[in-house]
């Protein structure tokens, strides 16, 4: 019985190994034996179960073909959930192509931030927006479904595939509503466009005519020139030490999207800025 036993847990190793799973001691992972990038399920808070696990191990594994990618739970206080995520990121995968996914368990947020080539299909909007549509998947503790479909979602940007955004469509519905308004507005003031505004001018000058105010047209004169003084524009240097230099720790990175005082964050020793986006659950 002994022999059975120690026979099949050999077994279930050398089919994990054979199929590129490792269970270590920060979670299950696999390795892309062509592109050599990995993925890592880190279930720190327990949310899935060893079944789950395994499977969104396998949901990942076609992200590797365009760099590393992890699944991460925590339950870390942050007052910046997207910056907690890159440092992440650079901690598990440096400056390689990366991305990771996270669910906050402390501060109930969702959050994806990426790196390298997939920062190249998987921008701060698009990440916004994966991560609103798997939110409801969170708010009912659905977390399997939930992380699924954050990188079914990822992968089909990456292989240039749509992904559906209600929230950026209801965003441009108000934007059309609110313009339309002014539109209309501006339709409603305007003297040109308005009868009735073109009546009442009209008429209050027959008004002021009628009652002596007005006799005849008014003659312009010339009398001098005027000046405006107009003070130079202000010259605004930097200093060496006040942006991105080589070698440098590089403060903007910590929105998680590009950095916008130096062309490369990784110059700058920032670990990699990238793109990143987060919502509530």
């Amino acid at each position: 019985m002994m022999k059975i036993k120690t026979f099949c847990i050999a077994l279930a190793l050398l089919l994990l190994l054979s199929s590129g799973i490792v269970v270590s001691a920060a979670g299950k992972d696999y390795v892309n034996t062509e592109t050599k990038y990995k993925a890592l399920v880190i279930d720190e808070d327990d949310l899935l179960s060893d079944t789950e696990e395994a499977k969104l191990l396998e949901d990942m594994q076609p992200l590797t073909e365009y760099g590393n990618i992890a699944f991460w739970t925590t339950t870390e206080n942050t007052s910046n959930e997207i910056e907690q995520a890159r440092l992440k990121r650079k901690e598990l995968f440096g400056f390689e192509s990366g991305g990771v996914f996270v669910i906050n368990m402390k501060v109930r947020k969702l959050t994806i931030q990426s790196y390298g080539r997939i920062n190249d299909y998987v921008n701060d909007s698009y990440a916004r927006s994966i991560t609103n549509n798997a939110s409801r998947f969170a708010t009912s503790k659905d977390y399997y479904s939930c992380a699924k479909t954050a990188f079914t979602q990822m992968l089909q940007l990456c292989e240039k595939q749509h992904i559906s955004e209600p929230l950026k469509i209801s965003g441009y519905v108000v934007i059309s509503v609110m313009l339309g308004l002014m539109i209309a507005l501006g339709i409603a003031f305007s003297k040109r466009q308005n009868p009735l505004l073109q009546y009442e001018v009209e008429d209050y000058g027959k008004r002021f005519r009628a009652e002596g105010g007005f006799e005849g047209p008014v003659t312009a004169s010339f009398t001098g020139y005027t000046t405006a003084h107009r003070p130079p524009a202000p010259v605004i240097t930097f200093s060496s030490g006040s942006g991105c230099s080589s070698g440098s720790s590089c403060s903007s990175c910590s929105s998680g999207s590009s950095c916008s005082s130096c062309s490369s964050c990784s110059s700058c020793g920032g670990g990699g800025c990238g793109s990143g986006g987060s919502s509530s659950f």
